[in-house]
């Protein structure tokens, strides 16, 4: 199963910036005694960037294509007693 060039380099580039995201040096610039929504903005921030994350990332690998189905269908398809 080889992913397509385009896929791939969007996901290490996703990569790159969560662990930009969630390295230090930015995360101190959030580490404030101030609330943001009534949650403490490092918090705030930490919860809205790794929502986001998720979000791109479902964006990016899109919808699965079904190769072939799973044995439960298989299992229903074929009549009882059949063996072939």
């Amino acid at each position: 199963m080889a992913l397509d060039k385009p896929k791939n380099e969007k996901l290490i580039a996703l990569f790159i910036l969560g662990l930009l995201a969630f390295n230090y040096p930015l995360l101190a610039l959030f580490s404030k005694p101030t609330l943001c929504f009534g949650l403490p903005t490092l918090f705030f921030y930490l919860f809205l960037f790794w929502g986001g994350f998720i979000l791109m990332l479902a964006l990016v690998m899109g919808k699965r294509k079904k190769t072939r189905p799973g044995p439960l269908a298989e299992a229903e398809s074929s009549a009882p007693g059949d063996t072939t």
